[in-house]
């Protein structure tokens, strides 16, 4: 897991080509498993896996600080396909299902056709310590030493953190219907780790990914290369049967079909720009609409007209795994939008919907601090706003000692918080956690009036050479020289 960050680093520094190329040549079967078992359509899940590592390309830097490559590529292959299938109907998915699963026995047919059908659901609901466990073990293979090196723990431990994620992962599948399965999870696992990929998809991959760092974003940027790409494909796969899947004596076919690929790429990307411009004015409409039925007639009334509106793509309430806080939660609506991506991955909002003034809202969640203990850890997310004007849009996270009310460390981005309408920034907030803390709570809060737009969220320990940004440790500047010695009252002149 390591080799994958060093990697990401290096390419994020020198966009060196040939070191993208490992990490797709490692992890493109991992993907096209995800996109295939999603789309059930091998056309759909390359154009799927191919957005993917586009992304991952774009993202190298920001996707090197996270806990893992891995759990990175799942999760954004799991909002590819999402796209992919809203924008198109996959009707041949059962048909393809059942050819596939028809080397099967009929002992196990039905079981696994039942997991495959959820598992990438259950596994992106899961806590992300427990799914990160669970794809090193079953879908990268790291043995339970292996593991316990990475988390700081014993292979024994390691054993048990594996399996209790594996009984976690088995009641989200319940919850999905999968209740009787006649091969144990453990075994079936496996047979999703990876799936066979079309020759010459591996180079292509990386090519379009390096090439798409110029320009475009997600699948529809990219669809000008993929009609290239797959002819290529075919034309590789009759010529180089039985051949690896780096072909470097087609390299100058390759390069030939790129230019067209480019010129493709560079008329798409002007309608793109010409959808995008017309997406923005549609939303500047509907924000006038909004802001016109909010004229003063009563917060009561302007609450519940922005409830009753459903959005297309937003979900408002909390997502698993997080909840509502802040001082007047009535005033404000948290949830998921799915309309303001980042990275390719629907984005965490917070927004007021009544009077707001000195009043704040967002979500948080809380974990155990055992395995940051007696380090310094930095929470990093991508944030973006709009008329927040007040107070801004803020990260925060606070270190929780043993006794109640303890606060060992907190920082909430005072006075450093992005404030009134900006687009994505990266943030981070850095913390020593000592030995006797108990736990970490962090989330976001939109300030007053506004909204804020939160993606890519992470936890990791950083060196000590990294400075901490805690709000306790910093004393109010002393006056220079005495100040109203003659007790003038408050607010005279």
């Amino acid at each position: 897991m390591n080799d994958d960050g060093d990697l990401l680093r290096q390419f994020a520094e020198t966009q060196d080509e040939p070191c993208f190329a490992v990490l797709v040549q490692r992890h493109i079967g991992f993907v096209y498993a995800v996109c295939l078992r999603r789309l059930r359509n091998p056309h759909a899940a390359q154009d799927a896996t191919q957005a993917v590592f586009v992304v991952l390309a774009r993202k190298a830097g920001a996707v090197a600080r996270g806990p893992s490559v891995i759990g990175w590529l799942h999760r954004s292959a799991c909002y590819e396909t999402k796209n992919i299938m809203r924008a198109q109907a996959n009707r041949l998915a059962r048909e393809t299902e059942a050819q596939r699963l028809g080397t099967t026995t009929p002992a196990t047919r039905q079981d696994l056709q039942a997991i495959e059908a959820v598992l990438d659901d259950a596994l992106s609901e899961l806590p992300s310590g427990d799914r990160e466990t669970i794809l090193a073990r079953y879908f990268s293979g790291f043995s339970y030493a292996e593991i316990g090196t990475t988390l700081r723990l014993s292979e024994n431990a390691a054993r048990m953190r594996v399996e209790r994620a594996l009984a976690k992962l088995r009641n989200q599948l319940a919850r999905r219907g999968v209740t009787s399965m006649a091969v144990a999870l453990s075994e079936a696992l496996p047979a999703y780790a990876s799936a066979s990929v079309p020759s010459g998809f591996v180079v292509c991959v990386t090519k379009a990914s390096v090439l798409g760092m110029a320009g475009g974003t997600g699948a529809a940027a990219i669809s000008g290369f993929m009609s290239t790409a797959k002819v290529v494909i075919g034309v590789a796969l009759a010529a180089a049967i039985g051949g690896s899947l780096y072909e470097f004596h087609h390299i100058s076919d390759l390069d030939a079909s790129l230019a067209v690929a480019r010129a493709q790429s560079a008329a798409s990307s002007k309608q793109l720009q010409a959808i995008q411009r017309e997406i923005s004015a549609l939303k500047q409409q509907a924000a006038g609409a909004e802001r016109a039925m909010s004229a003063p007639t009563g917060t009561a009334t302007t609450a519940r007209s922005a409830q009753a509106t459903p959005v297309p793509g937003v979900t408002p309430k909390p997502p698993n795994g997080w909840f509502k806080n802040g001082s007047a939660n009535d005033l404000y609506e948290v949830g998921v939008d799915e309309n303001n991506t980042w990275g390719g991955m629907a984005s965490a909002y917070a927004k007021s919907t009544g009077a707001a003034d000195g009043k704040f809202g967002g979500m948080m969640q809380t974990i155990s601090a055992d395995a940051y203990q007696d380090q310094r850890v930095r929470l990093s997310g991508w944030v973006k706003t709009e008329d927040a004007n007040d107070g801004g849009g803020h990260l925060w996270l606070r270190v929780d000692g043993q006794q109640p009310n303890q606060m060992l460390g907190f920082d909430n981005m005072d006075g450093r918080a992005p404030t009134g309408t900006t687009d994505w920034q990266d943030y981070s907030i850095v913390l020593d956690v000592p030995a006797g803390a108990t736990s970490l709570n962090y989330g976001f809060f939109v300030q007053g009036k506004g909204q804020m737009w939160v993606n890519g969220v992470t936890i990791t320990p950083v060196g000590t050479d990294v400075p901490a940004t805690n709000l306790l440790n910093k004393q109010p500047p002393l006056p220079t020289t005495p100040v109203n010695l003659g007790f003038t009252p408050p607010g005279a002149k």
